[in-house]
């Protein structure tokens, strides 16, 4: 990596370089891209239209391409795939760390801007926002709501919890019928949450559910969207598998959903009726089924029969939701040590075009998050996040799968990881 969260305090300019600006599927060739003193984009476009101060920093691209910081709005700083008991060695402390490296890996990797889905304290959006610490940008849901013995509940058949005692700053989410939910939804505001998390379906690595089971009442997850509503937060994202729990997460107003694996016709449907986006995670499936963490015990026998059964059927749903026209934005369920601009090449691989994905990881996932007026494209007046990759990631989409080939990143203008010369 290059120099982490350092800038030259001047106009930068980025020269010989192929500019994919995120809305159009045509590069352009020879291209110059300058970033002001303030982090922001000042032009963009052929070398021969754009006008270089004299005083500007200049970066050679070597003929790779540009193209828009990445944004994964589903993240879990806190995680890692480890044995249970790995897991249970952790304090508050130990993750706290890993969050701030988790971070730090996602930033070098192009990954810019992040929603974490849960686990991640406003501690660790703040301590990434001061620039004390090299990380995306950060929206946060503290810890993810749940009824008892659903997705989120800890539980286990010996009487142990896996989530522990929880610092102060990560509330309990566990809670049933209205009542408890919105004082569940407001203790997580309190602690200073951008969005509420809901798991409203069973999933893999929870002990006492399948992922097709529904959770929360309807009455429940209304509470909580009108929790995140009163709040003025950005809303409600939504744990949801099985077609019961997608359907009624999407009625009661939630913003995205999150897998979506068997979601049917009628909950297609609705996505596009509401205009409410889903963010498939594909990585996070190829990730558990490797070889190496089920002969590691990581992906435990019970979770691996839930992803047989579910993973196949995700690929058919995922093809079909993008065939019919729904709102797709990049998450990976991304955790330590996952290469998240992989997500990328997966879509590209399951129905999506190239052009499609790097959209849903740029531009629709900036509108999901609500900053598409700083980030998203690479246009004058939005803020410099900007990834060089070796090649043409709309001819070969595969190249996501290279970390080697994401070969400089800059975020608000500033170069925060640069491996031109490796």
């Amino acid at each position: 990596m290059g120099a982490i969260g350092t800038g030259p305090g001047r106009p930068v300019v980025f020269v010989g370089v192929r500019l994919l600006d995120g809305r159009s599927p045509d590069a352009v060739e020879d291209a110059v891209l300058l970033v002001a003193a303030d982090g922001r984009i000042a032009a963009a476009g052929p070398a021969r239209a754009v006008a270089v101060p004299d005083d500007a920093l200049r970066v050679d691209g070597g003929g790779a391409t540009l193209v828009p910081g990445l944004i994964d709005c589903h993240v879990h700083l806190t995680g890692a795939h480890e044995p249970t008991d790995a897991y249970l060695q952790r304090s508050a402390t130990d993750m706290v760390v890993r969050a701030l490296r988790t971070g730090r890996d996602f930033l070098g990797s192009g990954v810019t801007t992040i929603r974490d889905a849960g686990g991640a304290t406003a501690g660790i959006r703040r301590a990434f926002a001061s620039g004390e610490m090299p990380g995306p940008r950060t929206q946060v849901s503290v810890m993810y709501l749940s009824q008892t013995g659903g997705h989120g509940d800890g539980w286990t058949p010996s009487g142990a919890d896996l989530n522990g005692a929880l610092p102060p700053d990560l509330p309990s989410g566990i809670c049933d019928g209205p009542d408890e939910c919105r004082k569940a939804a407001r203790l997580q505001i309190r602690a200073g949450a951008d969005w509420l998390k809901v798991m409203a379906t069973g999933g893999v690595y929870s002990l006492a559910d399948t992922p097709d089971a529904a959770q929360f009442t309807p009455e429940e997850l209304r509470a909580i969207v009108e929790e995140a509503d009163a709040a003025g937060i950005h809303g409600v994202l939504a744990h949801a598998e099985g077609t019961r729990g997608i359907k009624n997460a999407i009625r009661a107003g939630v913003r995205s959903i999150e897998h979506g694996d068997l979601i049917d016709e009628e909950g297609i449907d609705l996505l596009i009726e509401l205009d409410v986006p889903m963010i498939p995670t594909h990585l996070i499936m190829e990730e558990a089924v490797r070889p190496d963490r089920v002969a590691e015990g990581i992906t435990p026998p019970w979770a691996l029969e839930k992803i047989r059964t579910l993973i196949e059927r995700q690929r058919e749903t995922f093809a079909e939701a993008v065939r019919r026209g729904v709102r797709i934005a990049m998450g990976t369920d991304g955790v330590a040590e996952s290469h998240l601009p992989t997500e990328l090449a997966l879509m590209a691989e399951r129905g999506m075009s190239a052009h499609a994905s790097l959209r849903a990881a740029t531009i629709a996932a900036a509108r999901l998050l609500g900053i598409a007026a700083d980030v998203g494209t690479l246009e004058p007046g939005k803020l410099a996040d900007i990834v060089l990759v070796a090649g043409d990631p709309l001819a070969e989409p595969g190249l996501w799968r290279d970390p080697a080939r994401t070969i400089l990143v800059a975020q608000d203008g500033r170069i925060v990881a640069d491996r031109r010369g490796a």
